[in-house]
Order: structure tokens, then sequence, then C-alpha cells
């Protein structure tokens, strides 16, 4: 200990080594969670006979990493199909991508019920969740709306008010620090 750190109190202390006990243990149930998860999904996948390219596996920061079943195909114009495991259906279920897209973003499809629901996979475009809204920006954004575009004197007044209080409320609301 340095001269400037300070003495915690015994209970303190033992309440940090509880904590950290409880982060190992919570962190020792999501690896064996994610390691059963590839393993049930490479179980379903030998079970209907496909031989994915890349087996689904557990990454190094302990997520499941899906297990590739088929690249895209440009020519045929059919997507990448990967294997990943559903929590909520607790069974396997497709995902693909739009190769046309910049950054392709995989989502899901279907599950994987048979073997022609990988084929009918290749040709289906992706489910994306939606992002979640920015609402911050959005307020960012709308105050930066030129209102001397507006056609209407009145219209532009309540524009600028609008883009006040917004101004105000963001003041309000946000860290200046951040």
């Amino acid at each position: 200990m340095t001269t400037t750190q300070t003495a915690l109190p015994g209970w303190l202390i033992e309440a940090e080594t509880a904590h950290q006990k409880q982060q190992r243990s919570a962190a020792a149930t999501a690896l064996r969670r994610a390691k059963q998860h590839a393993r049930q999904i490479n179980t379903r996948l030998a079970d209907l006979g496909i031989e994915p390219i890349k087996h689904a596996s557990v990454g190094p920061r302990g997520q499941v990493q899906p297990a590739k079943l088929v690249g895209a195909d440009y020519e045929q114009q059919t997507y990448e199909v990967r294997a990943v495991w559903s929590e909520q259906d607790e069974t396997v279920e497709l995902h693909t991508a739009d190769w046309e897209s910049p950054s392709p973003e995989f989502g899901r499809v279907r599950l994987l019920q048979t073997l022609a629901d990988v084929a009918a996979a290749r040709r289906e475009t992706p489910t994306i969740p939606a992002r979640r809204r920015d609402y911050r920006l959005e307020a960012v954004d709308a105050m930066n709306y030129q209102a001397d575009h507006l056609s209407s004197g009145d219209v532009e007044a309540l524009v600028r008010a609008i883009n006040g209080i917004t101004a105000a409320l963001l003041m309000t609301t946000t860290n200046p620090t951040t």
C-alpha cells in the first residue's frame, strides 16, 4: 500500500472479494453456455448431414462464433448462410447478409428444420433488427435545420423557438464533459 492510499475497512475488502468471485462465476457460466450452444449447433448440423465450411466455435472473448454453411455466390445471386443458436427458439436459426451492401450485416431468415431450409435461406434477405434511436443526435440534427428556407415567417419563428427549447433541454440533460 502506498502512502497516498488509505486503508479500506475490512467489510469493504470482503465485499470486493465477493464481487470478484461473482464476476468470475458469471464469466464461467457464460463460457459454459457458449460452449454448449456451439456444440448444439454442430450436433444439429451433423444430424442433418451438413458439413459446414466452418464449424460453430467459441471465440476468444467467450462468444459463440456461428457456423458458416455456404458462401455467397455472386453469379447465382445467393447469400452466405450461417448457423446461429436461437435462445428464444432453443434451436438453430439461419442468418444471411446482403453481399451487395457496403457493410453487410447478418440477420435471421429462418429456423433450420430441414436440409431444404439452407437452400431456401441462400435466397432470402435477412431481417435486421432496427437500431436504437439516438434521440440526442436527432435533436441536434433538428436544431441544425435551416429555417431560412421556409416560405412562412411564422413557421420560421416556430422552428427557431423549438430549436431553442431543444438546445436548452440538451444542455440540462447532458454532461458537458462528454
